[in-house]
């Protein structure tokens, strides 16, 4: 353990990881932990899993409650303190070669800049069910031979591979004004089994009236319900057009669209080009 410039702990690879599988999995509890401002040459996602805490990271204290997840970058300086009562917290950490090794893996789709250098590490908010399943995985590492570091190391990437490609996909600073309802649904509606359902779906969702839930989209997301879906849908029918052999008219429906005139005026709105157009040009960059 070393100080960095400000003064805070700065935590070694050597001294808390497993060497040779470049990680360490830690069920943390608040009554049996000393914390201290720290930070460290290594990387870690820790998932709140009981209990509220402080959590004090970059000059900034925010309230984390079950199911905030959060990324820490090397030399992110953090500390935590209970707010009423005990608390509990899974810790992932591993190494930067790790780091590295998953970014070159992922592509340069992967939006690893905003990721690593916005000035707050990135928070995703995690419903109840969603946080027991993540959990569930993350303590399989203590179910491996540690003697096995190969086995831990795969088990390990894997998991960062997922909870990275599934959670922070598309890194932004937190933003608390979001109520966690609205956030849920927003990230669900992704998913083409809900947004072919149309934005009864989102409704449903939300789980608030369709006036509230609304006015919360324009608000907190500058759009509807309705031009949030379609611009799912007319995503998901491009990349069909590539990718598939289904026609233009199967395409539309397995979208969601009900009308082919209507399906046709919007992505030819949305790309510029028909969609048979569309397919005959991007199927020529191949």
């Amino acid at each position: 353990m070393e100080n960095n410039a400000s003064g805070a702990k700065r935590l070694l690879a050597e001294k808390h990881l497993d060497i040779e599988a470049e990680c360490r999995f830690r069920h943390v509890k608040n009554e049996t932990e000393k914390f201290v401002f720290h930070c460290h040459e290594y990387y870690e996602i820790f998932l709140m899993i009981k209990g509220k805490a402080l959590h004090q990271v970059n000059g900034k204290t925010d309230i984390v409650e079950p199911g905030t997840l959060i990324f820490i970058r090397k030399d992110d300086v953090h500390d935590y303190k209970s707010v009423d009562g005990s608390f509990e917290l899974a810790n992932l950490a591993f190494s930067e070669n790790t780091m590295v090794k998953l970014l070159e893996y992922l592509g340069e789709g992967f939006p690893a800049k905003a990721l690593l250098e916005s000035e707050y590490p990135t928070e995703v908010r995690l419903s109840n069910n969603e946080t027991k399943r993540l959990y569930l995985k993350m303590a399989e590492l203590n179910t491996v031979n540690f003697s096995d570091s190969s086995k831990l190391k795969f088990k390990m990437r894997k998991l960062i591979c997922d909870i990275f490609s599934d959670y922070f996909e598309s890194p932004a600073e937190p933003n608390l004004d979001i109520p966690f309802w609205l956030e849920n649904a927003y990230r669900k509606m992704r998913d083409p089994r809900n947004f072919i359902e149309g934005k009864e779906r989102l409704f449903a969702l939300a789980g608030r009236t369709r006036e509230h839930t609304i006015r919360c989209m324009k608000k907190h997301y500058g759009t509807t319900p309705s031009e949030y879906v379609n611009e799912l849908r007319l995503l998901y029918a491009a990349n069909l057009l590539i990718s598939s052999n289904l026609n233009t008219t199967e395409i539309c429906y397995e979208c969601g669209f009900q009308n082919v005139s209507w399906f046709y005026n919007k992505f030819s709105e949305r790309f510029g080009v028909s969609p048979g157009k569309y397919k005959r040009r991007e199927v020529e960059k191949l």
